[in-house]
């Protein structure tokens, strides 16, 4: 039977209302009425009222099962402005349960008229959910951090993404580790960056989708960890996952940031290395890269350790480089521009192949180190000789990975200029920073021509600095300049409807 809407509850609340009323009036001020009448009065009532109690504890019932909090509905998808749809209403209902996180006191988006619909309103009760559980950034994204905050509350009602049953989604609950076909043993040269160790097969059950956090990687072998400058994860479509990581005093390391393997489906990884620029005292040294563990919710099933190529520490073989200066398009200055501004160059970088051998570049990962977030800023664009290519943006909101089909050819001594630019967009972006930086030298994935091997740009000498954009000897590699958002005469900007 269907459960009774709010409006019938509170007709349903009126006239039990005025069911006790008249249970009153009968019980003592209609003296001139019958003894039958009343008598036939109170036995209508005691029906009314038993009919009454009987609709009430659907309510309740339908209200335990479909809307009461914490049953364990799972915010899986990132939600944004703009968002529409039954996560949306449910993250509304979860914001509404404190009143310094409402959405709104009145209409669309109140206490019981939460919307499918991802407004400003809604953006700026999840910034202040998000300054309440000491989540960074403050920008009204729904990522995984603030994901992971909303299912530790246990939501609004119960379902989770992921494979379909009787139209409520479930999340997979086992994942089976594999070793795929394995990487050749070969050399790894200084400097060299990516070489792939270790290769494995994710596969999810057909139970629902899997989110893996990572993966844990230990150094196995006869090397040290200093050889490596950083251990990284990577796609089966060459894509770095996450940022480098180093090795750890137990020699492991976990990599990559949180991915999804559909339920019944499987996905190959590779953890690669890169080298430091000068391996000259560990020569000889070989050195592996094992699967040792997965970072999941889900239950893990599979013969671990997992080990790839063993590779030989080489530091006699010479690469081909680049150098590198501040690109011409690059502003080299703080400014300010106000909401509305499109096509602003936030930064950008010119890398010269040296004449070892010619250099193809691959992708570039530009990591947004202002306040600002995602939904402040459209439009992101890679630039490279007049050539716009799109950008991924992470699941945190803070890296945009541009890739270059099938990479673009830098020849000995030439160059070539890359930056980035978009779009300030938003209702609540004024007084908010945007600072395109480059974070790891290896973000930056180019490969030699002659032997094939991942070249790493040279570290930079200077510091961090607001005003000017520089390669720093540290993180970030490549410091962009600082741009702060201004409301101007402008209050709200979005993306047009594709």
């Amino acid at each position: 039977m269907q459960l009774p809407t709010s409006k019938t509850a509170k007709r349903i609340g009126a006239f039990a209302g005025f069911a006790m009323a008249l249970a009153l009036v009968v019980g003592g001020a209609v003296a001139p009425a019958s003894a039958a009448t009343i008598d036939e009065l109170q036995a209508q009532i005691a029906t009314l009222l038993s009919q009454i109690n009987a609709l009430t504890a659907q309510i309740n019932a339908g209200s335990s099962s479909s809307s009461s909090s914490g049953t364990g509905y799972q915010f899986t998808t990132d939600l944004e402005l703009g968002s529409t749809g039954d996560a949306v209403m449910q993250l509304q209902k979860v914001l509404n349960k404190s009143a310094d996180t409402q959405v709104s006191s009145t209409g669309a988006g109140s206490p019981g008229s939460e919307s499918t619909y991802f407004g400003a309103k809604t953006k700026s009760a999840v910034m202040k959910f998000q300054a309440k559980n000491g989540i960074s950034p403050v920008a009204g994204y729904v990522g995984p951090k603030t994901r992971a905050v909303l299912n530790g509350m246990g939501g609004t009602t119960g379902g989770t993404t992921g494979g379909t049953t009787g139209g409520t989604t479930t999340s997979g609950t086992g994942l089976t580790v594999t070793s795929a076909v394995q990487p050749s043993a070969s050399l790894a040269p200084n400097s060299a960056s990516r070489i792939p160790f270790t290769r494995v097969v994710l596969t999810a059950s057909n139970d629902g989708d899997i989110t893996v956090n990572g993966i844990v990687v230990e150094r196995m072998g006869l090397a040290a960890d200093a050889a490596f400058d950083g251990v990284v994860l990577i796609d089966e479509n060459g894509l770095q996952i996450g940022i480098a990581k180093t090795l750890n005093s137990n020699h492991q390391v976990t990599v990559g940031e949180p991915f999804t393997v559909k339920a019944g489906t499987s996905k190959t990884v590779t953890i690669a290395g890169n080298m430091v620029a000068d391996n000259s005292t560990r020569a000889g040294q070989v050195a592996t890269l094992a699967v040792v563990g997965v970072n999941t919710s889900a239950t893990v099933s599979g013969a671990l350790p997992i080990t790839g190529a063993a590779h030989t520490v080489n530091a006699s073989l010479t690469l081909g480089s680049v150098t590198q200066i501040v690109s011409s398009f690059d502003p080299q200055t703080s400014a300010t521009k106000e909401i509305g501004t499109t096509g602003y160059k936030f930064s950008g970088v010119r890398y010269t192949a040296g004449s070892a051998e010619k250099v193809r570049l691959w992708s570039i990962r530009w990591n947004q180190a202002g306040s600002a977030g995602n939904t402040d800023l459209a439009n992101i664009k890679v630039v490279v000789d007049g050539t716009s290519y799109d950008t991924t943006v992470s699941s945190d909101g803070k890296y945009y990975t541009a890739v270059f089909g099938a990479g673009i050819v830098i020849d000995k001594g030439l160059s070539k200029d890359i930056h980035i630019q978009g779009d300030l967009i938003g209702s609540a972006s004024a007084a908010r920073t945007v600072r395109m930086a480059i974070y790891k030298r290896q973000d930056v994935y180019m490969t030699g021509e002659t032997y094939g091997y991942g070249i790493t740009p040279p570290a930079g000498s200077g510091t961090a600095a607001n005003a000017t954009s520089e390669f720093t000897a540290g993180t970030p590699y490549f410091d962009g300049s600082l741009l702060t958002v201004s409301a101007g005469s402008v209050t709200s900007v979005t993306k047009a409807l594709s």
